[in-house]
């Protein structure tokens, strides 16, 4: 495992066979480290394979031991990369950190609240490959709100807790669904929770667009740009991919809302959204706020 920090830089050429995997990570509660681990971590593991870079990007967590000892755990199954910010950063300045560092020709940038089913990868990778223009793709899930493309149908009653035959519910679910080799559907944004990207995409757009703050809306933002620059989008249906936590959390979106950071501070949320939607207003103008997400739709409103 490597270590690194603001100060330090690592000299490594583009191993452009290889995977990245970048999830940023704020752990300020034991119950958010153990989402890393009984979540995100445990889900990539079932996923791997073969070995992937994993890169992550601890962002001044309180419980930064924790962070960088599932860091080191992890090490024994992927080439982690470990960075910590100095100070808190934010989600998008720590995504694109972790964008920055990442070596791989594919780059799946997930949120710590996410596990991936088994195949949700693989059925991933194969909606990216179906097209050479299709330069983004995203999963299914639970909690799709207003992105009818990635809500997922017929799920397995929420999360009680993050014991083994709990998670197997819904490892079980997304199996089933990867068996079903369902073709990918265009899409004209996506949801940024989970998102795999090309590395010629990222290489030509550049990071995500920091002016939204700590995150919310730079998804549609970073798909608009793709989109004007000739690249397709898609939504793997066979591919699902949980997020969110415990049923017991706050949940004002309903049991399988997705988002730990949304049901945890609903109201911080709901303001940071709307600063997501007066940038994408003053980037694109008003055309861009309830843009529709497949990409017929997308495409009629100019984008």
């Amino acid at each position: 495992m490597i270590f690194m920090n603001r100060k330090t830089g690592l000299d490594h050429g583009r191993d452009r066979g290889t995977l990245s995997v970048i999830v940023p990570v704020y752990s300020r509660s034991r119950y958010l480290a153990e989402m890393l681990d009984r979540l995100f971590l445990s889900g990539l593991r079932l996923n791997a394979g073969r070995r992937v870079e994993l890169v992550i990007v601890d962002d001044a967590s309180p419980l930064g031991e924790e962070t960088a000892a599932s860091a080191g755990e992890a090490g024994r199954w992927a080439d982690v990369l470990y960075h910590r910010n100095i100070k808190n950063l934010g989600y998008l300045r720590s995504a694109n950190k972790g964008l920055s560092l990442a070596t791989g020709s594919r780059l799946l940038l997930c949120n710590s609240d996410t596990r991936l089913t088994p195949g949700a990868l693989a059925r991933l990778e194969a909606a990216l490959d179906s097209d050479p223009r299709l330069g983004l793709a995203g999963p299914v899930s639970n909690g799709g709100f207003n992105a009818a493309l990635q809500q997922a149908a017929g799920l397995p009653p929420p999360l009680e807790s993050f014991d083994d035959a709990e998670l197997r519910r819904f490892d079980a679910f997304g199996l089933a669904l990867s068996g079903r080799r369902n073709p990918a559907a265009a899409a004209g944004w996506l949801l940024g929770f989970c998102i795999l990207l090309k590395r010629e995409v990222y290489e030509e757009l550049g990071p995500l667009d920091e002016g939204f703050g700590f995150g919310y809306m730079e998804e549609v933002d970073y798909a608009i740009r793709a989109r004007k620059a000739g690249w397709k989008l898609a939504v793997a249906p066979d591919a699902f991919v949980f997020h969110g936590g415990l049923s017991k959390s706050m949940q004002p979106a309903g049991p399988n809302s997705g988002s730990q950071t949304g049901r945890a501070m609903p109201v911080r949320t709901f303001f940071r959204i709307i600063r997501g939607l007066w940038r994408l207003v003053r980037k694109y103008g008003w055309n861009a706020v309830g843009i529709p997400q497949d990409a017929a739709g997308a495409a009629a409103r100019g984008f």
